[in-house]
């Protein structure tokens, strides 16, 4: 998860952890309340011991990595429900609609004698990390489609047109060079734009494809005679998800991205040998 270090500081766990710190202050206490200072160096001495010893013993990495993700899960979790309060309208209630989904085939996996407890968990995760990322998508694509709606496609090309005339045939040095930055710019943002209906077609495609596959697990989740069934639909399913997610990331980016102001040239600017003027 972004923002979150996937691999836990082991040292950094052993020192902190509630007993460690629980142990290491009674004795300290119990040295200043004795006045026995032996006490005190006993626990300095055994800490330094467990310092050097406990951050590589297998059972605590195991349960520090176990705690690294309920965290990871709960803040994952956290962010969904954030997103999910924002979606309006029909992304809102296929994201519903798809949680319910979820819901039942948890309710039948787990009453399917061929999952053990172990996978069971492991493959609901996947099915939960499913729902999150239809959020995510459905998040990103409302995100997209409220901006491309602010922009027209006809306005910015003849800008651009505009802008690469006054380059090709204005006299005035200075003002050839505002049109070739204006015209680089506005360039960005036609490609921008591109990009953005791109990410929208596939991302529209993906939550399809998540749907549809969901729902099929759906009537499948009773009958599964093997779990390698479950695990390899959400496997591929995830695969696929992984390569859109990254444009989730990148449409992000050119969202919040900042353009530089077009300057205005031509008539405003100043009398010069063509009647080309853009207006913002």
């Amino acid at each position: 998860m972004d923002g979150f270090d996937e691999r836990p500081n082991f040292l950094k766990a052993a020192f902190l952890n509630v007993y460690n710190l629980s142990l290491l202050g009674g004795a300290g206490l119990a040295a200043l309340a004795t006045q026995d200072w032996l006490i005190g160096v006993g626990a300095l001495a055994l800490e330094a011991l467990w310092l050097v010893v406990g951050p590589d013993l297998k059972p605590f990495q195991r349960a520090v990595k176990e705690g690294a993700r309920q965290e990871r899960e709960k803040l994952e979790q956290a962010r969904v429900q954030n997103l999910l309060k924002d979606l309006a309208g029909r992304d809102f209630q296929r994201a519903k609609a798809l949680e319910d989904l979820k819901l039942e085939i948890e309710r039948d996996i787990a009453n399917n004698p061929t999952f053990s407890a172990i996978l069971l968990r492991t493959e609901l995760e996947k099915l939960g990390q499913l729902y999150q990322s239809f959020v995510k998508l459905a998040a990103a694509c409302q995100k997209s489609e409220t901006y491309l709606g602010t922009v027209s496609d006809k306005e910015l090309t003849r800008q651009l047109e505009a802008q690469q005339a006054l380059e090709r045939n204005h006299t005035d040095a200075a003002l050839v060079e505002l049109a070739k930055k204006n015209a680089q710019v506005l360039q960005k943002r036609v490609d921008a734009v591109r990009d953005i209906r791109t990410f929208l077609q596939r991302a529209r495609g993906q939550m399809n494809l998540i749907e549809n596959s969901v729902r099929l697990l759906r009537d499948q989740a009773l009958t599964m005679t093997s779990p390698d069934q479950l695990t390899e639909q959400l496997d591929g399913l995830l695969n696929s998800v992984d390569a859109v997610s990254q444009s989730v990331k990148d449409t992000d980016a050119i969202l919040s991205g900042s353009f530089d102001p077009i300057a205005p040239i031509g008539d405003e600017a100043g009398a010069g040998p063509t009647r080309d003027r853009v207006q913002d």
